[in-house]
């Protein structure tokens, strides 16, 4: 019962931070039950899901159905009482079509309540899309989740109640982790929506507008606060705007750097948030200290919008104070502005050693070209992509890749903590705290589509120090400015770029779950060559800390069985090996089982195939560099509590040698 409660104070938790009425949202679960995403929600503990989803039905029982095919079947209402052995008793194994049969899209949804439609599957969405748009119904969102963890294939633009959700292994997420990735969308599309419903879900405005300012085109106000908001908000039913902030100095940009945007989240004195996940009518917002901007000589910061694809409904530009009292607002006039691609909407500059606010609202055809080059820098765009594609990556999957980082980090094997909660605290430039072996390392996160610049290596060192940590670590999705790499380099900050990020998550790929109920066949053996190679494979036993413990725990064609006899090597031909392994017949002291191969030519491309189970064979290629004789193929190991196997591209010198001295044994002269 304590893990119940804990999910249940996390959903409040949840429903606190976004604001949200949970009372006034209705669920509904749709689970395809075809027999082979059985087997993976059994193997992959679905259960654990549903477990932590219970809270979602604090304010009534959730409907749930039950997918065969292009057919649909009502199942057993879902709440706390039932979800601790809900798929057991009504999934798994379970003829959902013994069930009352139901017309997904006609009888059950006549109704006019907000509803969030989970649909756990793995299929092609494409069918689904054109019946959904016909029903008309925007009060319906429909949030497909997939069950694999793998991206889920539609063709097409989706509309906005329509939401693709994936997560490799969604049971192993942190609770509070689950409920962003799968209801954040849904916060953001209700409290941005104007739906035909009496009343939305947000609680109560946070937010005083009591003593709020409503100014006109080219108004000019003193700022009596130094430390402020700005939040720019606008409705469309297009493609996404962008807002970006520019630091200026005597009317010039001096450096792409100091530019901040969903891009570029930082600069001086000035931090970019995403407002569309916080209960606020704002879209984006910018926290603002002007005695920092001051302080670098910098006079004039200028607020512009991109719309590439269009003007916006409405549009408005606003100053808070931090604890959220509005000070002024100045609404654009959209009716003159439908023309434009980027707008200039106001700025915040010095005057006579005061600061004002003016209202600007000039419009511009040629997007950020222009303003760029009126700011004297003619290839603003070089720097940054403010392309409708970038717009959408940015706003989607950098909301997204704080979390896919989190699993990234986890299957790694850190623990992986969160700096802060409260998304009005500053992080100081660290995302992620991951922690190995006792070692705390600040990670910060840059989902870039332009060049990390070397503000980012600063802010995590810096950072760092608030935090305890150790060490330091910059993960992008893009590659690093010279200035960025020779300041890493000396301060000694890891970094992934986005080869370097996508071979660790092509090594993480390259794995496959295996059974202890099934012997395993693995064979190595070389490719495309004529010449007689000898190679060899050997396997060693280890433990946590990947050491064997003593020299049985070492399979090799000199001692070719365990003695336990769970590995066993035969040695029929110098070019090809073969190793049996039962791993229920495993020692409890020996935690994995590292598998080597030795070659006696240098440069020779060789695989291992793995005959896993019921003869569903997996392939593995390696190409050893022209200096090295020996390959760590890979390991069994626990991830998770399941088996499995994962490549490794670990190559050294010194034959099996040199591997017996990593692995902790003593090999006599």
């Amino acid at each position: 019962m304590s893990s119940v409660r804990n999910y249940r104070a996390s959903y409040q938790s949840y429903l606190t931070r976004q604001d949200v009425d949970g009372a006034k949202i209705k669920y509904i679960f749709i689970i395809n039950t075809m027999e082979s995403l059985q087997r993976y929600m059994k193997r992959n503990n679905m259960q654990t899901v549903f477990n932590k989803f219970s809270p979602l039905s604090m304010y009534g029982d959730i409907q749930v159905l039950a997918q065969l095919g292009g057919e649909f079947y009502r199942l057993p209402e879902f709440n706390e009482k039932s979800a601790p052995k809900y798929t057991k008793n009504n999934i798994y194994g379970q003829d959902a079509s013994a069930n009352e049969k139901v017309d997904l899209f006609s009888d059950l949804f006549h109704t006019s309540e907000l509803t969030h439609i989970i649909w756990f599957t793995d299929e092609e969405i494409t069918p689904y899309v054109s019946v959904i748009q016909s029903m008309h119904a925007p009060h319906l969102f429909w949030n497909f989740v997939s069950i694999k963890g793998y991206p889920l294939r539609c063709e097409g633009t989706l509309p906005k109640n329509i939401n693709l959700t994936h997560a490799p292994k969604i049971s192993s997420l942190a609770t509070s982790v689950l409920y962003r990735k799968v209801l954040n969308r849904f916060s953001q599309y209700v409290n941005k929506t104007d739906l035909p419903l009496s009343g939305r879900v947000r609680i109560s405005r946070t937010e005083d507008l009591s003593g709020s300012v409503s100014i006109i085109k080219g108004a000019k106000l003193p700022v009596e606060q130094m430390n402020i908001k700005i939040g720019v908000g606008w409705k469309t039913f297009g493609e996404e705007c962008l807002s970006t902030a520019m630091l200026l100095t005597n009317d010039k940009l001096l450096d792409a750097e100091n530019i901040t945007f969903f891009g570029n989240k930082s600069t001086i004195g000035m931090t970019h948030i995403d407002s569309r996940e916080l209960p606020t009518e704002d879209m984006e917002q910018y926290m603002i200290n002007l005695s920092a901007i001051e302080q670098a000589s910098q006079d004039k910061v200028l607020f512009t919008l991109v719309m590439p694809g269009g003007a916006p409904e409405q549009l408005y530009i606003r100053m808070l104070t931090y604890d959220n009292r509005e000070i002024l607002r100045y609404s654009i006039d959209m009716s003159v502005c439908q023309e434009n691609t980027a707008l200039e909407l106001g700025a915040l500059y010095m005057y006579k050693g005061e600061w004002r606010f003016h209202a600007i609202g000039n419009g511009y055809n040629a997007g950020m070209e222009k303003i760029g080059a009126q700011y004297g820098i003619s290839d603003l765009t070089e720097s940054y992509d403010f392309t409708p594609g970038i717009i959408e990556d940015i706003a989607l999957d950098g909301r997204s890749f704080e979390y896919h980082m989190q699993d990234l980090f986890t299957k790694l094997g850190y623990e992986v903590d969160m700096p802060t909660s409260d998304p009005y605290a500053p992080d100081y430039g660290v995302d992620l705290i991951i922690t190995k072996a006792g070692i705390r390392t600040a990670v910060q996160l840059k989902c870039f589509n332009n060049v990390v610049p070397i503000k980012a290596i600063q802010e995590v060192y810096a950072g760092a120090q608030m935090y305890n940590c150790t060490r330091y670590m910059v993960v992008a999705t893009n590659y690093f400015s010279r200035a960025a790499l020779q300041l890493a380099e000396q301060l000694q900050v890891e970094i992934w770029d986005k080869t370097q990020l996508k071979k660790i998550e092509d090594r993480l790929r390259s794995r496959i779950g295996v059974s202890p109920n099934h012997e395993l066949k693995l064979k190595l053996s070389k490719q495309e060559s004529e010449d007689e190679i000898d190679i060899d494979i050997s396997a060693f036993l280890v433990d946590e800390h990947d050491r064997c413990l003593g020299d049985d725990d070492l399979v090799f064609y000199n001692q070719p069985e365990h003695a336990s006899g769970c590995i066993r090597l035969i040695n029929d031909t110098t070019w090809e090996k073969l190793m049996y392994l039962n791993l229920s017949l495993l020692p409890d002291h020996c935690q994995r089982i590292i598998i080597i191969g030795s070659l006696d030519a240098y440069k020779q491309r060789v695989e291992l195939i793995i005959d896993n189970e019921l003869d569903l064979y997996h392939t593995f290629e390696y190409m050893p560099s022209a200096v090295c004789d020996t390959l760590v193929l890979g390991q069994f190991r626990k991830i998770d509590g399941e088996w499995a196997f994962t490549t490794s591209d670990k190559y050294f010198v010194g034959g099996l040698e040199e591997a017996c001295k990593m692995y902790g044994l003593v090999v006599e002269e």
